[in-house]
């Protein structure tokens, strides 16, 4: 199992953060070229899939209101 997190955790065993000091953000990449290296790719793959959750959070939240107020 592996937890997608964000830059404020380490990237150790079970945790998948972005790597630091490389472009993350999806306009980022959108903007200029596309991303170059393996850093980059991680992180692009992880912007991309971090997004994906999001937007799902989004629309569970719109269908069951009760989870508006779950406290993480």
């Amino acid at each position: 199992m592996y937890y997608l997190v964000d830059s404020g955790y380490p990237n150790r065993v079970g945790y998948l953060a972005p790597y630091k000091g490389q472009t993350y953000h999806l306009p980022e990449f959108r903007a200029g070229r596309p991303p170059t290296g393996k850093l980059e790719v991680y992180n692009h793959a992880h912007s991309s899939l971090r997004n994906v959750v999001e937007r799902t959070f989004g629309v569970l939240k719109q269908k069951w209101r009760i989870l508006r107020n779950v406290l993480v």
